[in-house]
Formats: structure tokens, sequence, C-alpha cells
């Protein structure tokens, strides 16, 4: 298996995890816009938004490193590079 392999595979990875959350992410913020519902329930919305964030943030940070390797091997002389698909 070619280095770069298992790179692809984390990029992918991370598109299927930040997906679904990014959609749970948009529910929770209209939660958030109904004035209705009690302070300690909006509270624990804010709560599980802002945990969501938090998530979503590391995901884009570990995109970035796995884009800067990536470019790493790609700059590499002796880097063997992969078929396309």
């Amino acid at each position: 298996m070619a280095a770069q392999d298992p790179l692809k595979d984390i990029r992918h990875s991370l598109h299927e995890l930040a997906q679904p959350l990014a959609a749970v992410t948009g529910l929770v913020d209209l939660l958030l816009i109904d004035r209705q519902l009690e302070q300690d329930l909006l509270l624990d919305i804010q709560m599980i938004s802002d945990k969501l964030d938090q998530v979503l943030d590391i995901i884009s940070r570990i995109r970035g490193i796995v884009r800067t390797a990536t470019q790493a091997l790609e700059e590499d002389p002796e880097y063997d590079r992969p078929e396309k698909d």
C-alpha cells in the first residue's frame, strides 16, 4: 500500500464524520432560536452547540495536518506516487 493511501482514507473519514456533525449543529442552532424553551434547557442546548463546534474545529485541524503531510510527501523527490484511482 502506498504511503499516501492512508492519508486519503483519513481525509475521506474526516469528511464522513464532519457531514453529520454539521447537520446536527444546524439543528441545534435552530433549537437555540426557539425562545419558548426553558432557560435550563437553552443552556444545555448551548453547551451541546459549543461541544459540536469544538469537535468540528478538531476535525478541521486534523484535515490541516493531513494536508500538510500530503504536500510534504508530494514534494519529496524520493516519494513514489501511487497510481490515481
